[in-house]
């Protein structure tokens, strides 16, 4: 869904989000559009931008370059017992800024629900660090900014969705194929743990604001028609 709404806004023509519902592009960067809450939300993709982007570059040092999921990532089969602990705490580190993201996030934006936080506070200091950054910044309320970010925020994520392709592959993916059993189960509930995230978090509040600027371009195309 992630990668679907990604083409909406950077296709000229839009995309298609489901078989029969088709986002124009003009969607994202309509004109007068007021969304709740846009400041904690640039905040919320800024902070996970921040963290996938550590957490593609730690991936690129243990699996090397490329997709995992495919079995072309570069420097496979030479992936040690503490490279892999390393990649598994990595993931949980990832999983913590998640949990402060609903932590300091969720009831603000009403997100969240059903989605368990355990109790952390790396999440929390990051979240905090975050929002000292960009306190002071004019833009965070901008529509505009709002959608460059989700629009990095998708691309990036498809890190995990590589991940969880390549671990649950069967058979598993030459990126995997050395790690313990256990390991890749402890791997793949963490992976399903991000995707819950992005789920009942992200996709809740985005799906939400695309409802709204979707009513909101009708409305506009039906007055352009009268006129």
């Amino acid at each position: 869904m992630m990668n679907l709404l990604r083409g909406t806004m950077e296709s000229s023509t839009g995309g298609y989000v489901t078989r029969r519902l088709h986002v124009p592009q003009e969607v994202w960067s309509q004109g007068g559009a007021k969304l709740n809450n846009t400041s904690e939300k640039v905040r919320v993709v800024a902070i996970l931008c921040s963290a996938l982007e550590e957490l593609q570059l730690h991936s690129a040092e243990v699996f090397g370059a490329g997709n995992v999921s495919s079995g072309l990532a570069m420097g496979i089969g030479s992936i040690t017992r503490k490279e892999a602990d390393a990649w598994t705490g990595k993931l949980e580190e990832f999983s913590s800024i998640c949990d402060g993201v609903v932590a300091s996030f969720g009831k603000k934006l009403s997100v969240g629900e059903g989605f368990i936080v355990k109790k952390s506070t790396w999440g929390d200091r990051m979240t905090r660090s975050f929002d000292k950054l960009t306190n002071n910044g004019k833009t965070l309320d901008s529509p505009a900014a709002y959608v460059q970010g989700l629009r990095k925020l998708f691309l990036h994520v498809q890190l995990l969705d590589e991940h969880t392709k390549a671990v649950k592959a069967h058979p598993v993916a030459p990126a995997y194929a050395a790690f313990a059993p256990d390991m890749r189960s402890s791997i793949e509930t963490k992976l399903k743990r991000c995707s819950e995230f992005f789920a009942t978090v992200i996709l809740t509040f985005v799906i939400r604001d695309l409802a709204q600027l979707l009513d909101k371009y009708v409305k506009r195309c039906e007055k352009w028609l009268e006129e």
